[in-house]
């Protein structure tokens, strides 16, 4: 599937007010234009860090830390729809929010 950045940064947009009422502090990035281009949403709250990267090519890199820990969890997803999306901010969120918060 090919992705369009736009549509990446559009369902970041969607999932704001969700990140803000969580405390997680993000940005998003667009790299430059090739023909395999990159956009990634960098997050943080408190000790855990997150990073989600997207490619046109519709694959996609989640990492997630715990920098009190130092242990790191990464998952690489293949989209084959734009719904896809979705579920990976979600899991990102869900990996940011620490036990016992609400989702």
């Amino acid at each position: 599937m090919e992705l369009d950045l736009d549509d990446f940064a559009a369902a970041v947009d969607n999932h704001a007010p969700q990140l803000r009422s969580l405390g997680i502090q993000w940005q998003l990035h667009r790299g430059p234009t090739y023909d395999k281009s990159a956009a990634w949403i960098d997050c943080t709250n408190g000790d855990l860090a997150g990073w989600l990267i997207v490619w046109t090519s519709g694959e996609a890199e989640l990492e997630t830390a715990d920098l009190a820990t130092g242990s790191v969890d990464s998952t690489h997803y293949e989209f084959s729809e734009i719904n896809d999306l979705t579920t990976c901010l979600d899991d990102l969120i869900r990996r940011l929010t620490p036990t016992g918060s609400p989702a």
